[in-house]
């Protein structure tokens, strides 16, 4: 697909372009994760599904490693800074892990058991610790299988899986939380910088192989599914509003 080489070659040409789009597409994908850890820890719900925590699992720790390794052997001071922003990252799936054991286990895995059964915590916890595992080993080996050495493309899967499902999540809900808009207009401005042509995108301008047609045709979709995003995100009604519904033919 291409080498380290060839999108070096392009960071050292274009350097002041490559950090500040680099710098962007970490500012948004900060955004998206503090709003969706902010809405874990305070209604102890996710607004992601767990498999999504689970590839970005895998994304976050190979990162990790990667960006340092680069940064030791290249010496190029964005390296370690990207390195440092995974690694953070690492540490808030960690938290996602546990409130998605302690608060979330029958929403994520109940469905798998017979009788509508309740995970227990230790069923919950195998559950959860295959999940990221098993993300990690999904990313490795899709780095290898496509030839992604720097994973860039993998890196961009991230903001793809997020475009096309959280809305999903967000209407089996049935309901909106505080956080919900602001992670719907999150994902639509950062989907949009995703999929932005080379000089101004981040991934298209290290690795022009993805400066194509069929690529510009998966942004349009994924623009179109977070703008969906958005409309859902307004047109549910608000948790509170949701139980007075639901509560109103009990009492009557």
């Amino acid at each position: 697909m291409y080498t380290i080489q060839q999108a070096m070659s392009i960071v050292w040409a274009h350097q002041t372009t490559v950090v500040i789009a680099a710098l962007l597409t970490y500012f948004f994908g900060f955004v998206q994760y503090g709003t969706s850890m902010y809405m874990q820890i305070k209604h102890k719900e996710c607004p992601f599904y767990f498999w999504q925590h689970c590839w970005y699992f895998g994304h976050d720790i190979v990162f990790s490693f990667l960006f340092n390794q680069w940064w030791h052997e290249i010496g190029f001071w964005l390296f370690k800074v990207l390195n440092i922003g995974c690694m953070m990252f690492v540490c808030i799936e960690f938290v996602s892990i546990y409130y998605a054991v302690k608060y979330e286990s029958d929403w994520n895995w109940g469905k798998y058991f017979k009788g509508d059964k309740v995970p227990s915590q230790k069923e919950a916890w195998i559950m959860a610790i295959a999940g990221y595992a098993i993300g990690t080993v999904l990313f490795v080996t899709a780095r290898k299988i496509i030839g992604d050495p720097m994973c860039l493309v993998l890196m961009m899967s991230t903001n793809v899986t997020l475009a096309l499902m959280a809305r999903f999540n967000l209407q089996e809900r049935k309901y909106t939380r505080k956080g919900n808009k602001l992670l719907a207009w999150a994902t639509l401005i950062g989907t949009i910088f995703t999929f932005c042509p080379p000089g101004v995108g981040f991934f298209t301008t290290v690795i022009r192989v993805l400066d194509n047609p069929y690529y510009y045709i998966l942004g349009v979709l994924c623009v179109i599914t977070s703008i969906r995003y958005i409309y859902i995100s307004y047109k549910l009604p608000k948790y509170e509003d949701y139980v007075k519904e639901i509560e109103a033919p009990a009492a009557a």
